[in-house]
């Protein structure tokens, strides 16, 4: 009878290991799904999902959030004048500006060129500096000769708030973002080469 408890144990203890091992594979191959190779940041997968919960805290009434759209200028010229892994260097640069702008915000890359920033609490109360800081450490990087061209990023940004009065979900939101930072690149002139 011992024999047999002991042998019940060490079979409970071996398949509470293998479900233990199970689950981090699963919460690693989790992570690498929703996680953005080149910058290590939350990917269009991630973002969908987070859309997906948003829209239920619109449905619920407790919603307060913008979006901030910011794409990437001159990434064809970029790598096609220098090559691809300069192209690379320019995507990281941007994020890495992104995420230290926005640091109280999930950010995303949902493209190659394209970011969202989904600006909740201090984030979303201090919107309007935070796309001010934003570009103002663009137009630096602009002027910091010990720069690579390619290091150089410009980049366009869009802002939309959530209106509850006009919005029924966040792709409502985005759209008026995405409309905002075409706008802006118009702007600049740095309009999306065919």
């Amino acid at each position: 009878m011992i024999m047999e408890l002991e042998n019940y144990m060490r079979n409970l203890l071996e398949t509470a290991k293998e479900l233990r091992d199970t689950q981090q594979k699963v919460d690693a191959v989790s992570e690498l799904a929703t996680k953005d190779a080149l910058t290590g940041i939350r990917n269009k997968t991630a973002y969908d999902s987070e859309v997906a919960q948003m829209d239920w805290q619109i449905g619920e009434g407790t919603a307060e959030f913008a979006i901030a759209m910011i794409d990437l200028n001159y990434l064809k010229r970029i790598n096609d004048t220098f090559g691809h892994e300069q192209g690379n260097i320019a995507i990281k640069k941007l994020c890495y500006i992104v995420c230290h702008v926005f640091t109280h915000s999930p950010v995303f890359r949902i493209g190659g060129d394209e970011f969202v920033a989904i600006l909740k609490n201090d984030d979303y109360k201090n919107r309007v500096q935070l796309v001010k800081d934003f570009n103002k450490g663009l137009e630096d990087l602009a002027k910091d000769d010990k720069l690579e061209v390619w290091e150089k990023v410009s980049a366009s940004i869009g802002l939309a708030d959530f209106d509850k009065t006009i919005d029924h979900n966040v792709a409502n939101v985005f759209a008026r973002a995405d409309k905002a930072m075409y706008q802006r690149k118009k702007e600049m002139k740095a309009v999306r080469e065919n």
